[in-house]
């Protein structure tokens, strides 16, 4: 986390909840959710598991379950925003090769440039985010990767998108330690040479402190604390949040030894 962040208040928010509420017949599944993820953030939604982070993703997404109930406001520029789920198989099919993926992609953004100036452009990209052998990796079928490879190859489709918004949802449960911390790395690499902004899904602050600008904390459905990233962890206010962040520091100080 960096100290010398310019302040985000007075930015566009990307994503805003207001009195968010989802139920389940009698059961509250989210109650009374207010969010902002503001322009240019890189911003930290923990819990536990069952805390609610994934329906708040995909009621962000407009991915409504037809036998829930909905109320409030969610305003989000969706043309602009891209998902990364922890299921990286989500992000592909698994048949076609990469690089059909990514001609599918220029093709849709009705891009001008020859296929050549395309495949150079995301080789680059690769290299940029730690891939080696990228020429051979535009020739790999999806199920031919490992985790942390289709997940930096997701992150390069959101880059060739120039996607304003990222929502990433538990990307890194399904990954080693070193690749959740390569991720971790790369994403705050792409919020600053790309503009773009983050909404980060973990039930794992310890992966996060280091990076993200904002927090917010959700439990039983609520987000029950919510603000900068530094004057959260410095003086978090509600219990919960003082236990995450207490170990947090354990599992990091564990890590570290």
């Amino acid at each position: 986390m960096s100290t010398t962040q310019p302040s985000l208040h007075s930015l566009t928010p990307l994503l805003h909840f207001e009195n968010v509420s989802v139920y389940d017949g009698e059961a509250t599944l989210l109650n009374n959710v207010n969010l902002e993820v503001l322009e240019g953030s890189f911003h930290c939604l923990v819990g536990e598991s069952g805390s609610g982070k994934s329906l708040l993703t995909r009621t962000a997404l407009g991915m409504r379950q037809p036998q829930l109930r909905y109320e409030g406001q969610v305003e989000i520029d969706i043309d602009n925003t891209d998902a990364m789920f922890q299921d990286t198989n989500s992000n592909f099919f698994q048949n076609v090769k990469i690089h059909k993926h990514f001609d599918a992609l220029f093709d849709s953004l009705n891009s001008t440039s020859s296929r050549k100036e395309q495949h150079e452009f995301v080789k680059r990209q690769f290299t940029h985010l730690g891939l080696e052998h990228p020429q051979e990796l535009l020739h790999y079928f999806p199920f031919q990767l490992s985790g942390g490879m289709a997940q930096r190859i997701a992150l390069v489709m959101s880059i060739v998108r120039e996607a304003k918004f990222l929502i990433a949802d538990e990307p890194t449960s399904a990954l080693d330690y070193e690749n959740r911390n390569g991720l971790m790395w790369l994403l705050n690499h792409v919020v600053r040479e790309h503009n773009m902004t983050i909404l980060f899904i973990t039930h794992d602050l310890s992966l996060a402190m280091d990076y993200v600008t904002h927090i917010s904390v959700m439990q039983n459905g609520q987000i029950i604390e919510s603000g900068e990233a530094k004057e959260i962890l410095e003086s978090p206010q509600h219990p919960f949040t003082q236990q995450l962040i207490e170990l947090a520091n354990r599992r990091n100080r564990y890590v570290a030894d």
